[in-house]
């Protein structure tokens, strides 16, 4: 296997014009790309800034949903970008795949994610590249149940795979297809600019009602066992014995919420945590933090880090997948175990160093300012939808 090398990609010519020479252009070229949902989530921004960064004369793209609409519907067909629904059960969504790729004859099927992968398998046979990805710990994302039938089923029809992370692509099985090859391409953070996170910020912790001299600790995901936000409230309970701060957990609610309130009342925090379920935006929550605290068990890349960092906020995380490749501790922030009471131990550091704080968050701004520019990494995505991408170099 070999890292995708990310170069910048030659001047397109236009559909329909005419190229150097005098020869007609190549119109663009239908790519079929594939999700599970268009919920809120960091899966599915980096979705969103894939497609905005398409060049549109070179690529035509078609979004294919396997689950359910939701919040980055809107913002994808503002873009022009069509999205059809799959509906029935499981093998009706794979033959309704089959038919319309079959339809639109594109170049090159991308799927978004390691569920989604397994639509591959309907595309044998249709002389289409397929390219998947993995974008949390491996097959950690798969259902437990029948998970190695599931892992297989997600790998076995790709042509090219995609990791966000070198540790997941480090874990990828080798030599199981001699054709495959997997290539590393991280996610990227849109910047964020001094003025907006500025204003954000004002915003937000008037809105929480946070005094200026006040500590806040943000965390933002979905309400799952992944994101062990019982762990988070753990943590903020530790630090609250030495140091007084506030802290605020942000996200949709899949079944966890009334756990986690019961957890945060038997450490007594009462209203210094607050549970203020989804909001419209995270990066403008995330830059009323003074820290930001991931306490999952497993990730792929997160995206809460990286907006974190976009905004100048040091951030402390467990060291899940890939979170090694964006915080070097002690430098752009500071990375703890799963133990809580090592968590507790490095937030209070950063509670008690303003200085600390501002040095943290400068360094990781311009960390991912210059590693993860969102349209040079779209551009390294897309260029895997090249006819010669189906055919790499053994």
């Amino acid at each position: 296997m070999r890292s995708a090398a990310i170069h910048e990609p030659p001047v397109p010519w236009k559909a329909g014009g005419a190229a150097p020479g005098g020869a007609l252009r190549a119109a663009p070229q239908p790519v079929a790309v594939m999700i599970g949902q268009l919920a809120q989530g960091g899966s599915e921004r980096q979705l969103y800034l894939f497609l905005a960064h398409c060049d549109r004369s070179r690529w035509a793209p078609t979004l294919y949903v396997s689950g359910t609409l939701g919040i980055w519907e809107a913002p994808i067909r503002a873009l022009g970008v069509p999205i059809v629904l799959l509906t029935g059960n499981p093998a009706a969504k794979l033959l309704r795949l089959r038919a319309a790729v079959r339809r639109q004859r594109p170049g090159a099927f991308f799927s978004w994610s390691s569920y989604t992968n397994v639509f591959a398998l309907a595309l044998l046979g249709l002389g289409v590249h397929r390219v998947g990805s993995y974008r949390n710990s491996l097959f950690a994302d798969l259902p437990r149940r029948g998970r190695s039938a599931w892992a297989w089923a997600s790998r076995a029809a790709l042509s090219t795979v995609v990791c966000n992370s070198r540790e997941t692509l480090e874990a990828f099985p080798a030599g199981a297809h001699p054709a495959r090859r997997a290539v590393y391409v991280p996610n990227g953070v849109d910047p964020i600019p001094a003025e907006q996170a500025q204003a954000w910020r004002a915003s937000w912790r008037a809105r929480l009602g946070i005094a200026p001299d006040q500590i806040l600790v943000v965390g933002v995901g979905r309400l799952t066992p992944q994101k062990c936000f019982s762990r988070f409230i753990e943590v903020v309970a530790g630090v609250s014995r030495s140091v007084p701060v506030q802290a605020v957990i942000a996200g949709d609610d899949l079944g966890c919420r009334g756990a986690l309130e019961a957890a945060a009342q038997r450490q007594g925090l009462g209203a210094s945590l607050r549970l203020i379920g989804s909001v419209p935006d995270a990066r403008a929550l995330i830059c009323a933090a003074d820290i930001f605290l991931l306490t999952s068990d497993h990730e792929g890349m997160p995206n809460v880090v990286l907006e974190a960092m976009a905004a100048g906020v040091p951030c402390v995380s467990t060291p899940v997948n890939a979170v090694g490749d964006i915080l070097r501790h002690g430098e752009t922030g500071l990375l703890g175990s799963f133990d809580a009471h090592d968590l507790a131990g490095c937030v209070e550091v950063l509670a008690r160093n303003p200085a600390l704080r501002r040095r943290m968050g400068t360094a990781a701004r311009a960390h991912v300012e210059r590693e993860h520019d969102p349209a040079r990494l779209a551009q390294a995505l897309w260029r895997l939808c090249e006819p010669e991408a189906a055919h790499p170099a053994r």
